[in-house]
């Protein structure tokens, strides 16, 4: 590694053009694209893994609820889920978590 590093300064240093910088417009207009894309793609698939660990590790009868259920509508059942001082702890937690 060291040898290609040496090699490589060696190369730049008798080279007599100047290296330019890359071209910005169409080329970076598509890589802010492509990075605000996959930056959302990691972000949303950490949400559902999230969700998906909440749910599993819920009390059961909070767990039951919303197992059948598929993604969107867990999504929107626990966006109505409602704490009450009734439940137990555990389970008013789970439903703020949710």
């Amino acid at each position: 590694m060291l040898l290609d590093v040496i090699r490589a300064a060696r190369e730049a240093l008798a080279t007599e053009h100047v290296i330019q910088p890359r071209s910005r417009g169409e080329r970076e207009a598509m890589r802010v694209l492509l990075a605000t894309r996959q930056g959302a793609v990691h972000a949303s698939t950490a949400a559902i893994d999230q969700l998906k660990a909440l749910i599993v590790s819920a009390p059961d009868g909070l767990r039951a609820e919303l197992r059948h259920l598929s993604r969107p509508q867990q999504v929107t059942r626990c966006a109505g889920l409602c704490d009450r001082p009734a439940l137990s702890v555990e389970h008013r937690m789970a439903i703020r978590a949710l």
